[in-house]
């Protein structure tokens, strides 16, 4: 339900303002019209919105896309579809429950994209594509491109997931070894050798000292400090400091380009192919690449376009778009043929982001090795000198 305020004229006259709850603008038209009013004006009250903390699964949004391009394409209505959707076992019970209130929203007088929009978990991407099919009445057909767009960005995450968990795993074995060298091994040493340390052996002992008093009180501070850092990279401010840190580390930088510029064409070809504007394609996909500077730029392209400027122009103006992707968008431009082009250009960069994962965990998996090894040299040349030099004053007591 939304919140409309209203402006009206009753039947004696008298103007009235007011507000009313309705599912949309037409319906509060309706109920208004109704009562006999003639109404003037009628505004939606935009509502600050707290979106959900954790979002629903790409497989499932990816699954539900392919299942109902199917059923739709064979012949079932789009609320029996839902309503068979709602039941499979295929998703997980949260996301059936948003399939059953999508259902009785539309029941109740919604259209899908509208429904969808109102739960808010789907991004705008999948909405805007779900309105485009609506609207055209190729609703089977957009839904094919969506789940097609989706494996893709499936399939490209989990590679680079599976790539990278081998590096994970030796970097949590590394730290898990040096917490038990530092808070275990090292005292027992030291207790041994029964003389007190001195210089970075005693500032490791006062450490261990530290967090075996004080360890109830800081494990809650680490949990906070982390889901603290986690909202914050979720804000607008927080997504420029990832930019700028990320966009300044040579092999990371790479990386984060190429995957911004595959997922933004993937975006801007499915929403040019399902007959989404320019403008709205630039924006959603601008959001879909997961860098603000894209945002930035975008805003810009789409005011030159609005002034007539071309496609391939706006893209060269833009400067954050390699010559390949502005040469590409101007032969797709001229051809007719932008979303096959832009999806073509995606592959070439999804591909270069593969190259480039396996590149960077090569070079991971060695300098986490060697940094533990480095670190075990360290305490034991320490361990060493220590006991060098307390033999030493041993020996001149005598």
């Amino acid at each position: 339900m939304a919140l409309f305020t209203y402006q009206t004229v009753d039947a004696n006259g008298s103007k009235i303002n007011g507000t009313i709850d309705a599912i949309s603008e037409a319906m509060a038209l309706s109920a208004l019209t109704n009562k006999g009013y003639v109404v003037l004006s009628l505004q939606e009250v935009k509502q600050k919105k707290i979106g959900p903390i954790f979002s629903i699964r790409l497989l499932d949004v990816m699954t539900f896309s392919r299942q109902l391009a199917t059923m739709i394409e064979s012949g079932v209505n789009l609320a029996m579809a839902l309503d068979v959707l709602s039941a499979q076992d295929v998703f997980t019970p949260k996301f059936r429950s948003i399939i059953a209130k999508v259902l009785a929203e539309i029941e109740a007088g919604m259209t899908f994209g509208e429904a969808l929009r109102a739960e808010r978990v789907f991004d705008e991407v999948f909405i805007n594509l779900v309105e485009a099919g609506e609207t055209s009445g190729t609703l089977a057909e957009t839904l094919e491109k969506v789940a097609q767009f989706y494996e893709s960005q499936k399939r490209l995450k989990d590679e680079i997931r599976s790539a990278m968990a081998y590096p994970i795993f030796v970097l949590i074995f590394a730290l898990l070894m040096i917490g038990g060298i530092v808070m275990i091994i090292l005292p027992q040493l030291i207790s041994g050798f029964g003389r007190q340390p001195e210089g970075i052996m005693a500032a490791l002992m006062n450490l261990n000292v530290f967090v075996t008093n004080y360890w109830p009180i800081l494990i809650p501070i680490v949990i906070g400090i982390i889901a603290g850092l986690f909202f914050y990279l979720k804000t607008r401010n927080g997504k420029q400091v990832t930019s700028f840190l990320l966009g300044n580390i040579p092999i990371i930088k790479t990386i984060r380009l190429n995957s911004c510029l595959e997922r933004f064409c993937r975006t801007l070809s499915v929403m040019t192919a399902t007959g989404v504007d320019i403008i709205k394609g630039l924006e959603l996909s601008s959001k879909a690449a997961g860098d603000i500077r894209f945002e930035r730029v975008t805003n810009e392209m789409a005011e030159s376009i609005k002034q007539g400027t071309s496609l391939e122009t706006a893209f060269d103006e833009a400067e954050i778009f390699p010559g390949i992707v502005v040469a590409m968008v101007g032969t797709g431009e001229r051809t007719g043929k932008l979303d096959a082009v832009l999806e073509k250009v995606g592959i070439f960069f999804e591909e270069k982001v593969r190259a480039s994962v396996k590149q960077l965990v090569s070079l991971i998996e060695p300098t986490l090795i060697v940094f533990v090894g480095l670190f075990i040299a360290f305490i034991a040349y320490t361990m060493y000198t220590s006991m060098y030099s307390g033999m030493e004053g041993v020996a001149g007591g005598f």
